[in-house]
């Protein structure tokens, strides 16, 4: 089995909306041994996506389409599909009256736009949406399935995850596996280097893939011989030793939460450069309230002083970001929250106010627990954005190897 995606909509094309629809896809089919040949991306315009589908490879026995099923004059999708399979759309009651009474348990009335929606191909199998308003559709030609998915991503991943994943595992005759390593903290040529010194035949047996990321290095292993597969899985993942934090794709922060949780420790962060994000990703956790009592933007230097007690002469000394403020920082944090663990960044995000001593890029971390400080410091420029989430990553990977340590 091979899969192609196309997806539909304007906004894609001219860089409004990036498209996660692609690569989450791709994903999960990877998952389920059914590689992704090709993706495209075209206008919500009958030429271009009868084209598309004209264009489809031989060699691709399941194709997904998402965009453009909306309940608005600019969805066409459905409309041209229907009609390019030979279809034509019929009123179906029993798809108002879902329409309807997802609209009145919300209290709200479907606009005429919304009755546009019960109108469906008679030659497609509907594929029911959970989520809104729009169904999806399945239709054939030969030996290949076409899947047509509505373009707001969780509408189309309830669709993939209740109905079609599942029939397409079922049908899997693939045998080929994949496994993943979750590594922090050390390069990915230096990752590929050990692994090629302690196993230089392993690209003989399974295939290897590094990619990197702010949030760390992910590691894939894949091939056919399953038990090859994991055995490396596991020789490389105790090579690596504390760079790894996850075999099963997990964030830093789900790690952290889950070792707080386990140890009964609680945690407070205390952010600067990172504005909240550390807080954000720790609260993206589920149960991440058992272990997390507060958090502390402190972007001024006044924040600093008045919230955490940072002394202004200890800032006027050593600067905002420096080693000082930072570890004065995160005692404060611990002070007022009350808490077991406090971590505390401070640094220059850019693209502005970097210096030749504190060049953009400069980000100073400190951890308190067991009344032990541990300070680390960041000196590389990846722009304001990443340089935000590799600060909050590397104080999420601080944490981890903390309490890997005192065990």
């Amino acid at each position: 089995m091979n899969a192609e995606i196309i997806n539909i909509g304007d906004e894609l094309l001219a860089g409004h909306t990036l498209n996660s629809n692609a690569s989450w896809m791709s994903a999960k089919l990877r998952g389920i041994a059914m590689p992704v040949a090709r993706h495209t991306v075209v206008p919500d315009e009958k030429n271009a996506i009868i084209h598309a589908l004209n264009a489809v490879l031989e060699s691709s026995t399941h194709i997904f389409i998402t965009g453009g099923l909306g309940p608005t004059g600019d969805d066409r999708t459905k409309a041209i599909i229907t009609e390019y399979f030979g279809g034509k759309l019929v009123f179906m009651q029993t798809i108002y009256d879902e329409i309807d009474a997802f609209f009145r348990f919300r209290g709200r009335i479907p606009s005429p736009n919304n009755k546009e929606q019960a109108w469906q191909p008679d030659n497609a199998e509907l594929i029911p949406n959970t989520r809104g308003t729009a169904h999806g559709m399945i239709f054939h030609r030969g030996k290949q399935v076409f899947y047509i998915m509505p373009g707001v991503p969780f509408e189309m991943q309830a669709m993939m995850t209740n109905v079609i994943l599942p029939r397409l595992a079922g049908i899997s005759d693939r045998s080929d596996i994949e496994r993943q390593i979750n590594t922090f903290g050390v390069p990915e040529s230096e990752i590929a280097d050990i692994i090629a010194k302690h196993f230089p035949e392993v690209e003989k047996e399974i295939i290897l893939g590094y990619y990197p990321s702010v949030r760390g290095i992910t590691i894939r292993l894949r091939g056919e011989k399953r038990q090859a597969v994991k055995e490396y899985h596991a020789k490389i993942a105790a090579l690596l030793g504390a760079a790894v934090f996850s075999l099963q794709g997990e964030s830093l922060a789900f790690c952290v939460v889950d070792m707080c949780r386990k140890r009964n420790l609680s945690l407070t962060t205390a952010e600067s450069c990172t504005g909240g994000l550390i807080a954000n990703y720790i609260t993206d956790i589920s149960g991440a309230s058992h272990m997390f009592k507060q958090g502390y933007i402190v972007y001024s230097n006044e924040a600093k002083t008045g919230l955490l007690a940072v002394s202004p002469l200890l800032i006027e000394k050593y600067g905002a970001v420096s080693r000082e403020t930072v570890e004065a920082m995160a005692r404060g944090a611990q002070t007022s929250a009350g808490t077991d663990i406090a971590v505390a960044v401070s640094g220059i995000a850019g693209p502005d106010g970097g210096t030749a001593e504190k060049p953009v890029g400069t980000v100073w971390i400190a951890l308190i627990y067991k009344n032990k400080l541990h300070t680390q410091k960041l000196s590389r420029n990846r722009g304001r954005r990443k340089n935000k989430e590799y600060a909050a990553n590397s104080a999420l990977n601080m944490i981890r190897l903390i309490l890997r340590e005192n065990k």
